[in-house]
């Protein structure tokens, strides 16, 4: 029985990278197969990237989330409904280009702590943290839905290909199958209650939080004063109006 230590799985990424790859059974090979299918799933990427954006468009509920200030664009300072948000608006071309870097990323970079990085980024950029510059928070319901659908269109292109034979192409959608379980985690992980926060995301909530207190305060010293400067006036007036009354 090998002995995994609790703590770190929250607070160090490649050992608990290390810990759901060996679990999941996510191997080299399935990295170098994942590869191998490059050149068909590039040619793929269009098409996908589309039929994303089609399925967000399909429910509010997930389209709404683009009439938000986006992580990676200008801040505008503009806020939108949701019907204002048009498919070949600034902001669904750039997420577009998100996710087509998202999957060309996935054929091409080898698999090592940046590239883990990266897919944590991923899951760590769709929620509200202290670390983040906008407060779009997309719940985790959404984004295991989009993710499950973005496997099964990946899954179901690879399962048409004629590329390859029966048993390389079996091969092929099993390690596609890991993978999206692997990057399912690294969503999870922010969400989960049983995350440990690391010492950085402490500090950084720490501060949010001592900033916040300190606005209060200084809204409530601005309150104080105005109550204090109203009530003297309020004496003077009072007093004035007490002289001339009774001279």
């Amino acid at each position: 029985m090998k002995t995994i230590e609790h703590d770190r799985l929250y607070t160090d990424l490649q050992y608990r990278m290390d810990y759901v790859t060996e679990f999941i059974g996510f191997t080299t090979e399935d990295q170098e197969l994942i590869h191998k299918s490059g050149s068909v799933v590039a040619g793929l990427v269009p098409t996908i990237v589309d039929a994303v954006y089609d399925k967000l468009f399909t429910y509010d509920i997930t389209w709404s989330h683009f009439a938000q200030e986006q992580e990676g664009m200008k801040a505008t300072g503009k806020k939108q409904n949701t019907s204002q948000v048009a498919m070949n608006s600034e902001v669904i071309t750039f997420r577009k280009t998100m996710l087509t870097k998202y999957l060309k990323k996935l054929v091409t970079t080898e698999w090592n702590l940046s590239y883990m990085k990266y897919l944590d980024w991923v899951g760590h950029i769709h929620t509200t943290t202290p670390l983040k510059k906008s407060n779009i928070n997309v719940e985790y319901i959404h984004c295991n839905a989009l993710l499950g659908y973005v496997a099964a269109m990946v899954v179901g292109a690879l399962q048409k290909s004629t590329e390859w034979d029966d048993e390389t192409r079996d091969k092929i959608v099993n390690a596609y199958n890991k993978f999206f379980w692997v990057q399912n985690d690294l969503f999870a992980r922010y969400y989960v209650k049983d995350r440990v926060l690391t010492d950085k995301e402490k500090q950084a909530m720490a501060a949010e939080k001592q900033a916040k207190e300190n606005e209060i305060r200084k809204e409530l010293r601005g309150e104080s004063m105005l109550n204090a400067a109203v009530g003297v006036v309020a004496g003077l007036v009072i007093g004035a109006v007490a002289y001339k009354h009774f001279s």
